[in-house]
């Protein structure tokens, strides 16, 4: 994830548009007396968050996940990047 911002309230209060300007480049925490209160994400930063969530939150998912990590950590798969990808796609 991106670096995150820290704004006080009520210098966010007037400056919105501006914030929504730099939750395109990472998160912003909104404090009100130096504490965090609210933290504004980009949508695609936070769909990611809650797809992560679910499927972490998955018995299934996760048990499947784990027995790919065994099998990856014993050699059984090859990482490729995602150049290599295109060019096994090409052919």
């Amino acid at each position: 994830m991106k670096t995150a911002t820290t704004i006080p309230i009520d210098l966010a209060r007037p400056r919105l548009t501006e914030i929504l300007e730099i939750v395109r480049r990472g998160p912003v925490t909104i404090t009100k007396d130096g504490a965090p209160v609210a933290v504004v994400l980009d949508p695609e930063d936070y769909e990611s968050l809650v797809t992560t969530l679910e499927m972490l939150s998955n018995p299934e998912l996760r048990s499947q996940l784990a027995a790919y990590e065994r099998r990856r950590a014993a050699g059984e798969f090859e990482w490729l990047t995602e150049e290599d990808v295109e060019r096994l796609a090409r052919g």
